[in-house]
């Protein structure tokens, strides 16, 4: 199986999780209702793999105090790469955390992140 469908496949399962696990995503995202974020996250990896990133977010949702899928894209440091990213969030008052899984398209690998950044929430 190649890298990319590995990541294609990824990105499905995700999806799925997102949509039918975590509370308040179990519906499509209203225009109005998604996200905008920026902020960095910490890759898990060995060597140059691992590290900061930095990047912008879509969330699904910008209410605060909720939980929210994101869709995001860093640019690594270590690697000095893109990396497309997507994950879980919780959106706090002008702010959120997330635990996201990338592809590194430098490296080619598929990597976990931790982040944590400012979104237009609102009340």
């Amino acid at each position: 199986m190649t890298k990319i469908s590995k990541a294609f496949g990824l990105g499905l399962a995700l999806s799925a999780l997102i949509a039918g696990i975590v509370p308040g995503t179990s519906t499509p995202a209203q225009a109005g209702d998604a996200g905008l974020g920026i902020g960095l996250s910490w890759v898990f990896g060995s060597g140059y793999n691992s590290g900061l990133a930095a990047g912008a977010k879509i969330f699904t949702d910008r209410d605060k105090d909720h939980s929210a899928g994101s869709l995001g894209l860093d640019y690594h440091f270590g690697s000095e790469s893109l990396r497309p990213n997507l994950g879980i969030s919780y959106v706090g008052d002008g702010g959120y955390v997330d635990a996201n899984f990338g592809y590194n398209i430098g490296t080619g690998n598929i990597d976990f992140g931790l982040g944590g950044g400012f979104v237009n929430s609102r009340d």
